[in-house]
């Protein structure tokens, strides 16, 4: 599933969704935008998710149980916070830069 394409026009509604006081906030010291790895939804379903991070279903679950992922629950559905995959995503490159090549 490739990324979405917004227009110029959709990316400041979506933005205008976020209340301005909320906007550019932390959470937990560290508030990674999302948008900055091409997410612009507000959360994702776990075969979103697979696909995004080009991973398994266990190994997603192996980082839910790590702690490094926090699934949410919404009825039936499990969904994954993008902030929460911007941050993971970012913690995987931080451990890559810090491993001697």
């Amino acid at each position: 599933m490739p990324g979405r394409h917004h227009s110029y026009r959709q990316q400041n509604a979506i933005l205008d969704a976020v209340p301005s006081d909320v906007r550019g906030t932390t959470i937990d010291g560290r508030f990674i935008d999302p948008r900055i790895f091409g997410l612009v939804k507000a959360a994702y379903g776990v075969g979103e998710t697979l696909e995004l991070l080009s991973i398994g279903r266990t190994s997603l679950y192996a980082a839910v149980k790590r702690g490094e992922l926090t699934p949410v629950k919404f009825g039936k559905k499990t969904l994954f916070f993008a902030s929460d995959l911007a941050s993971f995503l970012m913690k995987l490159k931080e451990a890559a830069s810090d491993r001697p090549a």
